[in-house]
């Protein structure tokens, strides 16, 4: 049982990322949430400032298509702290933004699980599954006791799977981390992550029924297209049994902590699927020849402020 942190070697990526190839040309996006901002709930748009339990929009993915709003049902939790939000956020070198996005108040202190859920159609079976989110958040509390996590993603219906946020206990210096939570679980994958700093984070899940699963977390990668090492890589939690793991999306927080946006959040079973761009074919020639990738900063929010 062991846990692995990559650090960009070239022998070892080459290794693990032989699977990012792909030999089908297939590409499998499962849901799919954008959080359009805007009053028409028959096209997927959240009204800003309103609780998103109030609202059924989703893109693609979620139970009750054919629902009263065109998009399926509301969400549903135990807090009205998450809501649509009119901004969006952005990532270069991402093509799929839309604009709006959700947004986690975070304020109250509440001894409970605070979250809000909403159920997924049936998945197809797949040993392979990618997730992708972006994030952004703003202040944070001064460090209260209370202060915790604030995560979203997907899991199965006890709540867990593959989810990513922030948490200001990981570190030990009170200042939010971005984090992977799985397994109950938070591991960190940048410590002390910026204010109003747009983050791009993927995810990819190897299903081992028999065992340990293979989770690979690419966190701010400097592109895209020609994706890098895996920023951390774990080997040592079996998150499912199931090739089909995933029965709803998830954002929750146990307590109070500061202003988060979420935004952009897809499940799939390819890397296309949830980036939008073709599979990375150069990646693997790259790696092996130990080839410096081109550095490059990705964007920030555009001026109009869609994503």
């Amino acid at each position: 049982m062991r846990r692995t942190f990559l650090l960009c070697q070239s022998a070892a990526a080459a290794l693990l990322l032989t699977g990012l190839i792909a030999t089908d040309g297939s590409a499998e996006l499962v849901a799919y949430d954008p959080f359009l901002s805007g009053g028409n709930r028959g096209v997927g748009e959240y009204t800003p400032g309103v609780d998103v339990r109030a609202q059924g929009t989703a893109a693609l993915g979620w139970v009750g298509t054919s629902g009263l709003d065109g998009f399926g049902i509301q969400h549903a939790g135990n807090t009205s702290n998450f809501v649509g939000n009119a901004l969006g956020e952005d990532y270069f070198g991402v093509d799929y933004e839309q604009g709006g996005r959700l947004q986690w108040l975070g304020v109250g202190d509440f001894p409970f699980n605070r979250n809000i859920t909403r159920q997924l159609n049936p998945t197809p079976a797949s040993s392979e599954w990618w997730v992708s989110i972006m994030l952004n958040r703003l202040a944070w509390e001064d460090a209260p006791a209370s202060n915790t996590y604030v995560v979203g993603g997907f899991t199965d219906a006890g709540g867990n799977g593959l989810q990513i946020g922030y948490d200001d206990g990981v570190s030990g210096d009170g200042l939010p981390d971005l984090v992977l939570r799985s397994n109950s679980i938070n591991t960190v994958l940048a410590a002390d992550a910026p204010a109003n700093d747009n983050q791009l984070v993927l995810v990819r899940l190897l299903v081992n029924a028999a065992g340990d699963d293979v989770i690979e977390v690419w966190a701010d990668p400097p592109s895209v297209s020609l994706l890098p090492a895996p920023t951390l890589v774990i080997t040592d939690q079996n998150v499912t049994d199931s090739l089909t793991p995933f029965s709803q999306s998830r954002y929750e927080s146990p307590g109070q902590s500061g202003v988060v946006y979420f935004d952009e959040v897809r499940l799939g079973t390819t890397f296309s699927a949830v980036t939008g761009i073709p599979e990375p074919s150069g990646l693997l020639l790259s790696l092996a020849a130990g080839l410096p990738l081109a550095a490059w900063r990705r964007g920030g929010r555009r001026a109009s402020g869609l994503g």
